[in-house]
């Protein structure tokens, strides 16, 4: 079956990411416990956050709590930190999707467990050196778990996407660095591949 749509991940999938960054501040502002707090994680708080349950503030409050951070910590040094896992784009990588759309018709998706605190560093500072303010102009469309209220593996989250495009999962590429992801993508029906950020993506400009 002709490969017609690609869903792709955001994070360490079209973005670089370094988490380890995002634990060490956290210690650095003070916290005196630390568990894991990433977008992979599967806490509570961080599950509730990227599918829209709770606000940014709320996030902040419950992860101040669970972490032991100083009353003293502000929101924007809060965010420095949360942010501080998102670090650039791999060269070529935003223009990919843009050729492959282009050039090769696709259409080009973005599925991501995300938040909007996330979002908002990656438009405002992880684009700096392009000429657009968020990433929607990259591709077709674009679905954030905390826009659509649904996160991967949830087989809600491809269905979601599938039925909002009118896609036929056979004829869907999906791409992830979580294998977890990946294999829950196929029991959609879609193909997937496991890939991250350095993966040449450059196979995908063969017309499959």
């Amino acid at each position: 079956m002709m490969i017609k749509n690609i869903i792709f991940d955001l994070g360490n999938v079209i973005l670089r990411l370094d988490q380890s960054a995002t634990a060490s501040g956290f210690k650095a502002l003070g916290a005196t416990n630390f568990p894991t707090l990433s977008h992979h994680s599967s806490s509570q708080t961080i599950v509730d956050y990227e599918t829209g349950k709770i606000s940014s503030g709320d996030f902040r409050a419950l992860v101040r709590s669970s972490v032991g951070l100083p009353e003293t910590v502000a929101d924007e040094q809060f965010d420095q930190v949360w942010n501080a896992m998102l670090l650039d784009f791999p060269k070529g990588r935003l223009e990919l999707m843009r050729t492959l759309k282009k050039d090769f018709g696709y259409n080009v998706y973005l599925l991501s467990n995300t938040n909007a605190i996330h979002i908002e560093y990656v438009d405002k500072v992880c684009l700096a050196d392009y000429e657009e303010d968020s990433l929607h102009p990259f591709f077709d469309k674009i679905f954030y778990s905390h826009e659509i209220g649904h996160r991967k593996p949830s087989k809600a989250a491809f269905e979601h996407i599938l039925q909002a495009q009118g896609l036929i999962a056979s004829e869907t590429l999906f791409l992830d660095d979580m294998l977890e992801n990946v294999e829950a993508a196929k029991s959609c029906g879609l193909q997937a591949a496991q890939v991250d950020a350095e993966t040449d993506l450059g196979f995908l400009q063969l017309r499959f």
